[in-house]
Formats: C-alpha cells, structure tokens, sequence
C-alpha cells in the first residue's frame, strides 16, 4: 500500500534534526540575512535543497531587492493570490498591504477581480499588467507600449519576475494544501 502524506505546512516541516547538514546550513543562513526567518515556501522547498539554493537568490531579489515600491509588490502579489486561489498567501500580504498603506477598497477590489483605481501612475500600471498577464494571459500593444515607456525593460523584468516567483509560492502552497492561519498569518 502507498504510503499516505498529510496536507498542510505539517506535510513539508522539517526540525533541525531531521535536516541533512545542507539543509541546515541553508536554513541557517537565510535566518541570519535580510529576512530573520525561513519563509514557509522556503521551508516547503527545502527537501529539494537544490531547487532552494538556485530560487532563493532570485525570490530574494525580487521580493527584496529590485526597485519596485512596496506597494507596488504588494499590488502584485495580491493579483497573483487572487487568480491562483493562494489562501495562504493572499492572507499574508493583504496584511503587508495595509501596512504598506494600500486602502481596503482597493485591497477588497482586487479580491473581486475590479481595477482598484489607483492614481499613482506606477501602481495603476503594475496593477493592469499584473491583471492582462494573469486574466488575458497577453499584454494589449498599448499597455506593452505604456509599461515599456513607464518601466523600461528592467522594470517590467523585475515584475515579471516578481509575478512569477509568487506563482511558484501559490502552487506551492496550494499543492500541500496550506491554508490561510485562522488567527491570521504569521
């Protein structure tokens, strides 16, 4: 009979001691840089350490690193959320996006699949990029033609690759089937 793995963040969790020594060092030394903890993608991926060791440096700096504004990662990751059904991750950075300033009814209109209607040029571009990527699976020649002028290639790299790093996370989690914390994400 096969054998039967629990869903969940419990079917990925490792302890230290049941960690191969690479294992544990790549914990150890992603709790020592920017970030202070394991993100719990990282924690699922760590029983493939290769596939975490090469898509670590990447999440970092397209979470981290590339010039994009707070909120404008935030507008991302939530789009991406919503359109994988992540519960997980929708529940983590709604919160990053209150705190990053971003009003309700714009978090609740991104839920809902509406333009929020950002005024900020930046945000307004990064939230209907993110959304004809994700609904139309295209980009319209005017909205190619705006992101180039606005973000040049470099920025639409960077959330391009943003989108994409939370894509990874969304089926992810959603493969192992973790869900949003009921007292809220951590």
């Amino acid at each position: 009979m096969a054998k039967s793995f629990p869903r969940g963040a419990s079917a990925f969790e490792l302890t230290k001691d049941q960690m191969s020594p690479q294992q544990a060092e790549f914990t150890d030394r992603i709790t020592a840089g920017p970030r202070g903890r394991v993100p719990i993608n990282l924690r699922a991926w760590l029983h493939n350490i290769d596939f975490a060791n090469v898509v670590e440096p990447f999440g970092l700096y397209v979470s981290e690193t590339a010039p994009i504004t707070k909120r404008e990662k935030e507008i991302a990751v939530l789009v991406n959320a919503r359109f994988w059904q992540a519960e997980f991750e929708w529940a983590m950075h709604e919160r990053h996006a209150r705190k990053a300033g971003i009003e309700e009814a714009a978090i609740a209109a991104i839920k809902e699949g509406r333009d929020p209607g950002f005024t900020d040029a930046g945000e307004a571009l990064t939230y209907r990029l993110a959304h004809s990527l994700h609904e139309l699976r295209r980009v319209p020649d005017d909205l190619y033609q705006h992101a180039l002028n606005y973000f040049g290639h470099k920025g639409v790299s960077d959330r391009i690759g943003l989108m994409g790093l939370y894509t990874m996370i969304a089926f992810t989690l959603n493969f192992y089937g973790v869900e949003a914390p009921q007292d809220g994400p951590k």
